[in-house]
């Protein structure tokens, strides 16, 4: 990248206009930036301990042959449109476009193309309209009236995604109408046709290979395929494929065996007569001879479908954004559906009930846990709790505890040594049990009935804590050391730390994330309204990298010794 005293050199070469003469950093300049992350993708420049040199690409760019310069052209694209590279998945959007203009047989306009993507996207190319494909799969673009925050990533911009397609000479955008260019045909050829998997290729690897891709576009990659057998053989080896595969892949192969149409049904009705995704080729049945599906197979593809939607969001997504979305879409209907999805055999039902009644999952009763051996009389645990997915900068804390402290009391210390406020609900989990305050409901063990010595016996071992079902806040305590009673204390001691406690009913990890984002910008429009919220003068006033070991030591003394010396 160049350095500021070269980017306006850099920019005049280009023939790139710039609103000042000394601007900071290229990273300011858009276009310069585009032409750069271009580049890259090309190999005309690579970087080597912040070192930029010209890469062996560009001399084949420059004296090569035809096809050299086309396979540097055709991997520069690739990259650019995350069709290639390190990208986890290709972009949608790209993806949806291309394909629309591949098979359209002259100019697309701008709205009509629009509509095609979307159909693309939604998998509205595979001409079903059976239950199991046009109502029962909650889909992203299904999620009306989404928060800020996640609205508008799935909007389509026509304009910008054809002229972005122009930059390399793929389509051209005239009188509001798009098309392939020539090299744009080529392109899209080698992509879809030349690209798809082979004709003799098994089904799984069919399905793992366009699994992920928008309907539309797995089934122009799989046409190949699907025309090299007759309807029955091919919905038979894809329905077997995805039950071994993926939910992801399970849902495409769904995809590509209903696009085999109504000679395909001796597949189904063999495929109908097993249990849990037979749910699908069961309603696939009652379709075609037009019946109502049973309500239990409904019901295991409303929990299926949503299942794999929901492993296919963000991580860090907070609980309570993910339930409110769900409960958004049932609306009303909340408490019909729930008695039909309590009658569903699905593994997933349990954690889709949860979240549709804000209740965390029910897991089974176990028996409580009987250490191999006793501890010491009087040993001590140096323990790390840390919050999980909190970064820039990481919040956790070092203690040192009495190895046989209760759980109850260990979640009183982490509550003081993180700066919670204990106003909301908690439960600690390992191996498939969580201990909190006992609740039939809930179904948690008795936290005061167990030792952290009998969840923590060797180092490494890890306890996992979420507070406040709301917010979720997940934390890991790791047993780092095995302490001897130095000096017969027997209470909590935090020795090291970083990073100050998130605000209580901040949104969790995302939502602090966008806290601390809103108080560094002045400019931003809740920026006012965030500091009244929390009560400060100044953003000055919240500093995230704040940390006293001090500090929590007198929260511990008088929250926590007195109650810490009366369990041993």
């Amino acid at each position: 990248m160049p350095k500021p005293a070269a980017v306006v050199e850099v920019c005049d070469l280009l023939g790139i206009e710039l609103r000042t003469r000394k601007p900071r950093s290229a990273l300011d300049i858009d276009r310069l930036m585009m032409v750069w992350t271009v580049a890259l993708a090309a190999g005309f420049v690579e970087v080597d301990r912040g070192r930029a040199t010209a890469g062996a690409a560009l001399g084949t760019w420059t004296g090569g042959t035809a096809d050299a310069v086309l396979a540097v052209w055709t991997q520069c694209v690739l990259g650019c449109f995350g069709l290639a590279g390190e990208s986890d998945e290709p972009d949608p959007q790209v993806l949806g476009g291309l394909a629309v203009l591949h098979e359209a047989d002259s100019a697309v306009s701008l709205d009509d193309l629009g509509e095609h993507i979307s159909d693309v996207l939604e998998g509205g190319t595979t001409g079903c309209s059976c239950p199991s494909c046009a109502s029962s799969m909650m889909t992203p673009q299904d999620m009306s009236g989404l928060p800020d925050e996640l609205d508008g990533m799935l909007g389509i911009d026509e304009v910008k995604l054809v002229e972005a397609l122009g930059e390399f000479g793929i389509a051209s955008l005239r009188d509001g109408e798009a098309e392939l260019t020539p090299l744009g045909r080529w392109f899209t050829d080698v992509l879809f046709r030349q690209g798809a998997p082979a004709a003799d290729a098994d089904a799984i690897t069919l399905v793992s290979a366009v699994a992920g891709l928008p309907d539309g576009v797995a089934l122009l990659m799989a046409r190949p395929w699907l025309s090299a057998r007759n309807p029955v053989t091919a919905a038979r080896e894809l329905l077997a494929a995805g039950e071994s595969g993926s939910g992801k892949q399970r849902l495409t192969a769904l995809t590509l065996a209903r696009a085999c149409g109504p000679d395909a049904a001796p597949a189904w009705r063999e495929r109908a007569a097993q249990g849990g995704s037979g749910a699908y080729a069961r309603v696939w049945l009652a379709e075609q001879e037009d019946t109502e599906p049973a309500e239990a197979d409904m019901a295991w593809i409303t929990v299926d479908s949503v299942d794999i939607l929901l492993d296919g969001l963000p991580p860090d997504l907070p609980p309570r954004l993910v339930a409110a979305l769900l409960r958004d879409q049932v609306g009303d209907a909340l408490s019909e559906i729930l008695p039909v999805l309590n009658d569903s055999d699905h593994p997933a039902t349990s954690r889709l009930v949860a979240l549709l009644t804000g209740r965390p999952v029910v897991t089974p009763r176990i028996p409580l846990p009987h250490p191999a051996t006793a501890m010491p009389p009087g040993a001590r645990y140096q323990i790390k709790v840390t919050l999980r997915g909190v970064t820039k900068p990481p919040v956790w804390r070092r203690l040192e505890v009495p190895a046989d402290l209760d759980l109850g009391s260990l979640h009183e210390v982490v509550q003081a040594a993180m700066g919670w406020d204990d106003c909301h609900l908690h439960v600690f989990s390992q191996s498939g049990a969580d201990y909190g305050i006992p609740d039939p409901d809930l179904g948690h063990a008795d936290e005061r009935a167990v030792r952290l010595f009998q969840l923590l016996t060797d180092v490494g071992d890890r306890l996992d804590y979420t507070y406040d079902f709301g917010d979720w806040w997940e934390h890991d305590i790791t047993l780092e050391k095995v302490l001897p009673d130095d000096n017969g204390g027997t209470g909590a001691i935090c020795t090291a730390g970083k990073g100050t406690c998130p605000p209580e009913d901040c949104g969790g990890v995302w939502g602090y994330r966008e806290l601390k984002a809103t108080l560094a910008d002045p400019g931003a429009e809740s920026h006012e309204s965030l500091l009244d919220w929390l009560g400060l003068a100044s953003p000055d006033d919240f500093d995230p990298h704040a940390f006293s070991a001090e500090d929590v030591n007198r929260l511990l003394g008088p929250s926590t010794g007195r109650r810490l010396r009366s369990v041993r």
